[in-house]
């Protein structure tokens, strides 16, 4: 039976989508058999940062309304041979039923190592059927204080819904601690209480990647290619331990780019 995780965040536009399939990618590049559930009804976008949008043809509420069989909304990577992915519907309409969702994914998990579910931002009803499927839980957030507040909220929230400590991984984190509405990274960690397992810089090469399909844990020329595959060992192993750079890698600040060029606040990837 697999380990079924929910990665959330409260807050939207963190990069909480890129996450999970890097993440899902990395489990998987280490011999994991992995599968990711977009459960964003209304809003998916998971099929993207995979390069995967042309390969869906069903999606998990026609399972849910009887017009296919489960096997069929499951799509394999083009890369991977052991990473799955199966997507939600465009359409808001589905199922609302945490129990119904929650009885598929485990169907699911019999099948895997790994499933991770990219929970919807906020804490809605797509939240609660990521949440209450789910053994553990991820939150992703940015150094931001608005970030933090929503993130602090889902925590609680998940303590009293999943038994095991939801674990943090801190988003575009790229020593931006003078701007008024960061806050420093130890701060971070003392404000939510919580075990950091990974901390990701706010690098172009990411952006690039989710506009090419290609996940970039699969190179590990880039720093951030290898800081997804040190959290995915974090995740496997159960522990805590930070990310140690033995020699520079390829990492370019978002916040060097031109505005219009950044990972602004209205993408969700």
């Amino acid at each position: 039976m697999a380990r079924v995780i929910c990665i959330t965040s409260g807050k939207g536009g963190v990069g909480k989508t890129t996450v999970t399939a890097n993440l899902g990618t990395a489990l998987a590049l280490s011999g994991s058999s992995v599968c990711l559930i977009d459960a964003d009804f209304g809003l998916r976008n998971l099929d993207i940062p995979l390069g995967l949008s042309n390969r869906v043809r069903y999606h998990i509420s026609d399972f849910l309304t009887g017009q296919c069989a489960l096997h069929q909304v499951i799509v394999k990577d083009k890369r991977i041979s052991t990473l799955s992915f199966i997507s939600c519907s465009n359409d808001a309409v589905h199922h609302d039923d945490p129990q119904v969702f929650g009885e598929v994914v485990q169907q699911i998990a019999q099948g895997y190592d790994y499933v991770l579910i990219d929970s919807p931002a906020g804490i809605e009803n797509g939240f609660w059927n990521a949440a209450l499927a789910a053994d553990e839980a991820i939150v992703v957030t940015t150094p931001h204080r608005t970030s933090l507040q929503d993130a602090d909220r889902v925590i609680g929230l998940l303590e009293d819904m999943i038994p095991a400590p939801p674990q943090l991984i801190i988003n575009m984190a790229d020593g931006q601690e003078a701007r008024s509405a960061t806050v420093k990274m130890q701060d971070i960690i003392d404000i939510l209480n919580i075990g950091v397992i990974g901390v990701i810089h706010a690098d172009v090469e990411i952006i690039r990647s989710v506009h090419k399909g290609i996940p970039i844990a699969l190179n590990p020329e880039f720093e951030s290619g290898l800081r997804f595959r040190h959290i995915a060992h974090n995740v496997a192993k159960n522990q805590q331990e930070p990310f140690i750079s033995l020699k520079p890698k390829r990492h370019i600040s978002v916040f060097s780019l031109p505005p219009r060029l950044r990972w602004g606040k209205n993408s969700s990837l």
